[in-house]
Formats: C-alpha cells, structure tokens, sequence
C-alpha cells in the first residue's frame, strides 16, 4: 500500500495499518527560508521532499478557485510603512481592511482594521457579496498531483462557516456581535448572501481534482458557541457535505482552537475530519478524550500542539515523553491522523519534527 493509499483509507475513515504522520509546517518553512534561518541541510529542498526525508506523508494544500468581482466593485491595494491597505469601492459605499507587519517583514500580519465597522458597511459588504463570482482554477492542483505522486494528498481550501468570515475576518469578532445582538437582520441578510455564494464555490472544488476540500474555519469553542454552531456552522457544512459526497471528495474543517465544548456537536455535522484539533497543554482536553468524543464517527487529524515544537513548551526530552505516553498508545486508533496542532511555528527546534516518525514506528 503507497502512502497515498494508506492516507486516503484513513481520512475515509477506515481501518489503516499503521499510523500516518502528516506534518504542517509551510509557515515554519517559509519564514525560515525568507529569513535566511533554514537549515543548510534544507537548502534547495521542496516542501515535499523535506517530508519524504523526515518520513512523513505530504499533506499539499493549493488554489481551486479564483474570485472575481464584476466591473461596479473596483479592488485596490496599497502598502505604507507597516501596513498593507486594501479598500473595494462600490456605488453604494467603501469599505477598507487594514493588515500590520508584527514579528517581521516574512511573518503572518496582524489584521488591525476591518472592512465592517458600522451597520452601513454590512450593507456595502452584501453588495460586493453578491457581486462576487468564482472561476476554476485547476492548474495549481493538477501539478501538485504530480509533485506529490503516491506519497501523499491534495487538498483545496474553500471559504469558512459564513458567520466566521463575518465575525472573525469582516467585523472582528467584539463588533460582529454587538452588530449581530443590535442589527440581525442585517447580518443575516449578509449571512445568507455568502450561504449561497460560498456553495457555488463549493462546487466548483467539487468539480476539481483535489481530494479534500476544507473550510478555513479556525473554529473556535470560545467565540464559536454552542448555539451559534447549531445555528450557523451545521446547516453549511451539512450542504457542503451534500455537495462533496456526490463526487467522492472528503471534506474537512481547519479547527484550530479551543473545541472541546464543540466536539460532541461533530458527528453528524457534515464533517469528515477535523484538522488541526488542538489538545493539552494548549486547550483543556486531551487527546484520547477528544478521540472518545468523536466515538469514531469522524476523523481526527492532529495530537501534536505546536508548544511542544518549541523551546518554550518543554525540553527536547519532553516532547520525547509526549509522544511515548500520548500517542503510541493510541497509535492503532481507528479514526486517528497525526498531525500538528496547528502550525510548525517559525521558532521551533525542528529536530522534534523529524524524530516523529521513529518515535511511532
């Protein structure tokens, strides 16, 4: 069995014979790159042949679609200082988002203004909604098939829970729910506008060439209730579902934060795996419970917090232990990917990566 197989069986959630390791760590990758920090035995090493030679099994995530805008929503961008700017003009009104540079010129920006400030932008910002359109775009996938070969998987994003977009990305999640409490209707009619929009993006993925596609929720129990779940993330993903089963795709959500208040609201959402699953010492739930909660019903790809990566969270001695008492014993779990929780960070002692793969053999 290839590693593109055994990977393939386990995201399907059917037994495999051993454990897969799907290490994510792009960011870590190319920041160190862009600083000039990366290991000299690294150089001129492609993502994926960094995973083959730590023996991990590529998990390749790439472009599916492209948006456009038709011809009243005129898109600019301009950088200062700091800080990256970008406004969309419309006839109804403008809205503008603003990104800041934080650890560096090469790390993640911090975003310090939001495009939805007030009641009027919701209204300008379901116009530019609905005039927002998606094409395919293929290509990036196909070539990362080719790259990949039989030592991994291909994934598309797709657009995350439409109250997340607006609550995390549009508003920021203080303002979207005071404008949520004061304005739903409003909300809601945005909300509605991106329900629709998004699935037309979804079947495009659906129509593509990657064989998951995930939303880029970074679901959060903290911000993410209970019954906002219920309320606006299940009806979602349970359409997306509909959409991606017909043509065989797996379909996974990027749960990042602190969930333990959502996993038993899992099985029967419409989710295949959830990815990222962040366990203790970073979030109050641990591994094996989380794997209890999900009873087998839905796959858990994670069980590495990006802590123990780290100098700060631990010695290298540690994170030796983390892995001997946490996850060999759950090695031969059904319903179980090893992957990280969420990231390889920028700062991590990167030889804990790469002791993965003997540690659970």
């Amino acid at each position: 069995m290839t590693k593109r197989e055994r990977y393939l069986k386990a995201l399907r959630n059917e037994k495999v014979d051993c454990l897969v390791w799907a290490p994510n760590f792009d960011y870590w990758l190319r920041v160190n790159t862009d600083e000039g920090t990366l290991p000299e035995k690294y150089h001129g090493m492609s993502r994926n042949d960094i995973v083959r030679a730590i023996g991990g099994y590529i998990w390749n995530r790439q472009q599916g679609i492209k948006t456009v805008y038709d011809r009243s929503v005129i898109v600019k961008h301009e950088n200062t200082g700091d800080c990256s700017i970008t406004e969309m003009e419309t006839p109804i009104g403008v809205v503008r988002c603003m990104h800041r540079k934080t650890e560096g010129e090469f790390r993640s920006r911090h975003l310090s203004e939001h495009f939805i400030k007030s009641v009027d932008d919701i209204r300008v910002m379901k116009y530019i909604a609905e005039a927002m359109e998606f094409e395919p775009d293929y290509e990036p996938t196909l070539k990362a098939l080719g790259e990949t070969g039989q030592d991994g998987v291909i994934l598309n994003g797709c657009f995350s829970v439409p109250f997340i977009q607006f609550a995390k990305i549009d508003a920021g999640y203080m303002n979207a729910f005071y404008l949520w409490v004061d304005y739903r209707k409003e909300v809601d009619e945005l909300l509605n506008v991106y329900f629709r929009k998004y699935l037309e993006a979804v079947k495009i993925l659906a129509d593509g060439y990657a064989d998951i596609i995930a939303t880029g929720d970074n679901m959060d129990g903290v911000m993410i209730t209970p019954k906002i779940f219920k309320e606006y993330a299940v009806p979602y993903y349970q359409e997306c579902k509909k959409i991606l089963s017909e043509k065989g795709k797996i379909f996974e959500g990027h749960w990042c934060g602190r969930t333990e208040n959502l996993l038993p609201l899992v099985p029967g959402c419409g989710l295949d795996v959830v990815e990222a699953i962040v366990t203790a010492p970073m979030a109050n739930i641990t591994l094996k419970e989380a794997l209890d909660i999900l009873d087998n019903r839905v796959v858990l790809q994670g069980g590495i917090p990006s802590v123990l990566v780290c100098k700060e969270g631990g010695t290298k001695q540690d994170f030796i232990r983390y892995i001997n008492e946490v996850i060999v014993p759950l090695k031969e779990r059904k319903s179980f990917i090893l992957g990280m929780s969420d990231n390889v960070p920028p700062n991590a002692d990167f030889e804990r990566v790469e002791m993965v793969s003997k540690l659970i053999s």
